[in-house]
């Protein structure tokens, strides 16, 4: 949770967006995943492939965490990431298919942070990435991330400025 709030000032601050903005993305990038409260824990614990239905629960996540977040002015950012986390610029993703600059640039923003993470995370079904490895996905894409598909171009140049800070974060932070 931490490293994203940081990669996600990192690469606001990389993007020139405000100060107020930049402060504000910090505490709100944490909560992108809120809504997973409300997914049936042994969805969200369960080894191996989901099925259909219990991947359209956890697909249900962003909409669950902008419910919860909307009711608070103060968490108007934190809930328009929740909700569009998971939309990607080409318009595939989920769950509105938004595209492009209809994505809010904080929900962009996390998006490629949250990515970073979670391929430099060690998970039971893989190994952590390097950074290299990790910025290699992110910038020139593999067999699950079209780059073109899923990144604000605007952000991928403003990444490649600023990728060596997220190195540091994921040094600063490591799970330990």
């Amino acid at each position: 949770i931490i490293r994203v709030n940081e990669y996600a000032y990192v690469l606001a601050k990389q993007h020139g967006m405000s100060e107020a903005f930049c402060d504000e993305i910090r505490y709100s990038a944490q909560l992108h995943d809120v809504g997973k409260m409300s997914v049936n824990t042994a969805v969200l614990m369960k080894k191996g492939m989901l099925t259909p239905e219990e991947r359209a629960e956890m697909d249900r996540h962003p909409f669950y965490g902008y419910t919860i977040l909307k009711q608070s002015d103060r968490l108007k950012m934190a809930a328009d990431i929740a909700y569009c986390h998971h939309e990607k610029w080409a318009g595939t993703g989920y769950p509105r298919g938004l595209k492009g600059d209809k994505i809010p640039i904080s929900a962009r923003i996390v998006q490629l942070a949250d990515i970073y993470d979670a391929l430099r995370a060690e998970r039971p079904y893989k190994e952590g990435y390097s950074h290299d490895a990790a910025c290699k996905v992110i910038l020139e894409g593999d067999n699950k991330i079209d780059p073109k598909e899923h990144f604000d171009p605007d952000l991928l140049e403003s990444f490649k400025k600023c990728h060596k800070e997220f190195d540091r974060v994921w040094k600063s932070f490591m799970d330990r």
